[in-house]
């Protein structure tokens, strides 16, 4: 049996994850706070989530141990500026054999790209979960970015604010993986996945970037 768990805030990931999807004709599960892990025992779980500042998500963080699997495969999208050091750091936390793991560049969500990416990335994943066989995944050099205050760099980079469209309709409440929207207020639980975002039927939530953090996104991708 094979699954797929994949957290997406925008679409990035989930775009990705139904390239797996379509091509083994399996089910995609959301990962939220609300997930409900399954208690028998995968062959095979594809994992696909985004790197956030260098780091895996807390939501991704706190799932990965629980998620019984003989084998592993971890799909990190990102932004095209920094993978830190994912990989390994999920290969550390499951419990299974990890049988293949890959960097999958995407539109960047605060440039409000599309959730475009090439495929032809996944295509040799798709011959290892085929055949499975252990792989050993490499720490790479992280940097020390993503260790300083990734959370509070989050906060100070990205505002989002309701505006008067809002009719309080409590989608977007419904919709946050992190249950982190109460009412009118938005706790420190925020991620700034932007899904809440994404799924206003009124764009009555707007987002506003920190100016120097969008300057640097633009000129680290430009000179890419």
């Amino acid at each position: 049996m094979i699954r797929i768990f994949c957290f997406s805030g925008t679409g990035h990931s989930m775009a990705v994850a139904k390239f797996f999807s379509e091509s083994l004709r399996t089910e995609i599960t959301d990962i939220s706070q609300e997930t409900t892990i399954p208690c028998t025992k995968s062959e095979i779980s594809i994992i696909v989530f985004p790197v956030y500042c260098g780091n895996i998500p807390k939501i991704v963080k706190s799932v990965l141990p629980k998620i019984n699997s003989k084998y592993f495969v971890l799909i990190a999208t990102y932004g095209r500026i920094s993978t830190g050091n994912v990989l390994w750091e999920s290969a550390r936390l499951v419990k299974g054999k990890v049988i293949a793991a890959e960097y999958v560049p995407t539109g960047h969500t605060y440039l409000e790209e599309p959730a475009e990416f090439d495929d032809e990335i996944l295509k040799p994943v798709l011959k290892m979960i085929k055949q499975p066989k252990e792989i050993v995944v490499k720490k790479e050099i992280k940097g020390i970015l993503p260790f300083i205050f990734p959370n509070l760099r989050s906060r100070l980079g990205v505002k989002i604010n309701r505006t008067s469209d809002c009719n309080k309709c409590a989608l977007c409440e419904r919709s946050c993986p992190m249950q982190a929207i109460s009412g009118d207020k938005i706790s420190k639980r925020c991620i700034r996945c932007l899904r809440c975002v994404k799924s206003c039927p009124r764009n009555a939530l707007k987002v506003t970037y920190n100016p120097l953090l969008k300057k640097y996104i633009e000129k680290y991708i430009s000179q890419k």
